[in-house]
C-alpha cells in the first residue's frame, strides 16, 4: 500500500472488529461526522487527558492500594497545588514530612 503524506497528514490502516466498525459508522453518520474527525478527537482528547502522565507508571499500578503517585518532582508550582488541593490532611503530612528528610538530607551536601 502507497504511503499518502500531505501537509502533515499521513494515511494510517489498521484491522478494527467488524461489528464495532460497523456500529461507529452508523452513529458517527447519523451524526453528520466523519470517521477521520471522529479518530482525530479521540486521539486529541487521549493525548490532553494522558500526555502529561509519567511513562513509569501504569495504569494497573492505581489498582493497588498501598501505590502511591504524586507530580514529578520538577513540575511547576501549579501543578503541585492542583494535586495537594485534593489530598486530605494525613497525606498532607506525609508529603511534608518527605519535604523535610529531603530538605535535611539536602543540607548535608552543600
Amino acid at each position: 500500500m502507497e504511503r499518502i503524506e500531505n501537509q502533515g497528514e499521513r494515511m494510517t490502516t489498521f484491522v478494527l472488529d467488524s461489528q464495532t466498525l460497523n456500529d461507529f459508522k452508523s452513529i458517527i453518520t447519523r451524526e453528520g461526522k466523519s470517521m477521520k474527525s471522529m479518530v482525530e478527537q479521540f486521539m486529541g482528547d487521549y493525548i490532553k487527558t494522558h500526555g502529561d502522565g509519567n511513562p513509569a507508571f501504569t495504569l494497573d499500578q492505581f489498582k493497588d492500594p498501598n501505590f502511591v503517585a504524586c507530580p514529578a518532582f520538577y513540575r511547576d508550582n501549579t501543578a503541585w497545588k492542583n494535586y495537594m488541593k485534593k489530598l486530605d490532611n494525613k497525606e498532607l503530612e506525609k508529603i511534608k514530612q518527605q519535604v523535610i528528610m529531603l530538605d535535611k538530607t539536602l543540607g548535608m551536601y552543600l
